[in-house]
């Protein structure tokens, strides 16, 4: 049986491959600032492969934005290897070990290290997620530290420093006091500070400043067509006139800049399809899953996701298992929750018949991914004997794994379990515990791998 690939190979960099045409790096930066990952990937790939640093490290900045943990360790992988081979190495691994959800104390310290250097050095876009790495410590805070460098920043002219000041208020839950200060800065340095925009935006919305927000909104456009603003810039600000916590929301106008932006930037389909979705009165479902067709045939595997949950679910368009199944496939390459979408398909037999093999393969992959629903299907399935032998051991096994990721329901899922253990089953628990956090843990292991356990259990 074939083997279950979490990503998409392994990388053999620096290697050469035959007199194969030279792909479009050039093509590949346009495509990953127009939000087409698909394509941007592709070409970073080849050339990566060949040994071109500026091709891994386009390549790594894709794999790193993953769901995949698989793929963030390739593309941090990628960084590592390209520094003192790149200028822009160093700075690009500080930002993603600064970004991660949890990092360790010695990431934390190799990112910071990693980002003052690049700001001496004179990347002030490492400014920024050092003042986030230095948030994540309360004593930092709360001493006062942060905000006596973010003052000798802004004093050595960084207008990013200026943001770091808004990130602090709200860190220390201080913001709404300092609206006016906010206000005044943003409006001084928005030349400079783009992502003052969307921040100015929501200030003016706050103040019921409807003549500074029109005037903002004249300006943000003017630079957009200009080419000094950048898409990301007008969908920030598009999404705060469709906030509601914020006032009345201007969703005409949202809906405009969005639709300004999208035919070049893939991310605007899907943000104008999320607004139909909060606000019906907008558009239909033919409106909503024409957007986000638009964003799949530019590349977009978040929107096919979206579009094969719509068609799981039934509610906002009929259900159609095998569009769901469609739209699913395209987008498990690189998001790994379509997996366990496309377990919950082929476990409920949504396609006709049950097809366990398949149902258990992609709760497998979603499982190593990190979603402990999945864990918790695969309790239930092994636990059931819904299309595959009854197997408490294996049951017992993710229901801990999902337990042990504070799913409430895994309790419930083990008590009614453990009568079913006898007093030896608990060691053969604890074997494939140790097997199971091991491949979590990087090792490529397969339930169709021959030396799996589960073989033969289907």
């Amino acid at each position: 049986m074939k083997g279950v690939s979490l990503a998409f190979g392994t990388l053999s960099l620096g290697l050469l491959s035959g007199c194969m045409s030279l792909p479009d790096l050039q093509l590949a930066k346009q495509a990953k600032g127009a939000g087409d990952l698909t394509t941007a990937q592709a070409n970073y790939q080849t050339l990566a492969e060949q040994g071109y640093v500026d091709a891994e490290i386009g390549l790594a900045d894709i794999l790193v934005r993953s769901a995949s943990p698989e793929q963030q360790a390739q593309g941090e992988s990628l960084y590592r290897g390209a520094v003192g081979r790149s200028p822009l190495a160093p700075v690009r691994l500080g930002k993603w070990l600064a970004s991660k959800q949890q990092p360790t104390v010695e990431e934390r310290s190799e990112a910071e290290r990693l980002l003052r250097k690049g700001l001496q050095e004179g990347d002030r876009s490492a400014l920024l997620p050092l003042v986030r790495l230095q948030l994540l410590d309360p004593q930092k805070v709360s001493s006062g530290e942060i905000d006596r460098e973010l003052t000798q920043w802004q004093e050595q002219g960084f207008g990013e420093a200026q943001l770091g000041k808004i990130e602090l208020y709200r860190a220390r839950g201080d913001y709404d006091q300092h609206l006016a200060e906010i206000r005044e800065t943003c409006e001084a340095w928005l030349a400079q500070v783009s992502e003052c925009y969307a921040e100015l935006a929501a200030i003016y919305r706050k103040q019921n400043d409807s003549a500074a927000l029109a005037a903002l909104l004249e300006r943000l456009l003017a630079g957009y067509e200009s080419g000094a603003i950048i898409p990301e810039r007008v969908q920030a600000v598009a999404k705060v006139l469709a906030d509601a916590s914020l006032g009345e929301p201007d969703l005409p106008k949202a809906q405009e800049l969005l639709t300004l932006i999208a035919p070049g930037y893939v991310d605007a389909w899907i943000s104008l399809a999320e607004l139909i979705e909060s606000y019906p009165d907008l558009g239909g479902a033919v409106e909503l899953t024409g957007y986000l067709q638009k964003a799949v045939d530019a590349g977009s595997t978040r929107a096919a996701l979206a579009l094969g949950q719509l068609y799981l679910k039934g509610q906002v368009v009929p259900g159609d298992p095998q569009s769901a199944e469609k739209y699913l496939l395209i987008a498990a390459p690189v998001e790994p929750k379509a997996h366990f979408f496309l377990g919950k398909l082929y476990s409920e037999g949504q396609l006709g018949d049950i097809d366990p093999e398949k149902a258990v393969e992609h709760y497998l992959i979603a499982a190593r991914s990190g979603n402990a629903n999945a864990d918790v299907a695969l309790a239930q399935l092994f636990g059931s004997g819904k299309g595959v032998r009854i197997n408490a051991v294996y049951a017992y096994t993710f229901a801990t794994l999902a337990k042990n990721q504070g799913v409430v329901q895994a309790d419930a899922l083990m008590q009614r379990l453990a009568p079913s253990l006898q007093p030896q089953d608990y060691q053969q628990v604890e074997s494939l515990l140790a097997r199971e956090l091991s491949a979590r843990g990087g090792e490529q292991l397969s339930i169709r791998n021959s030396t799996h356990p589960m073989q033969g259990m289907l």
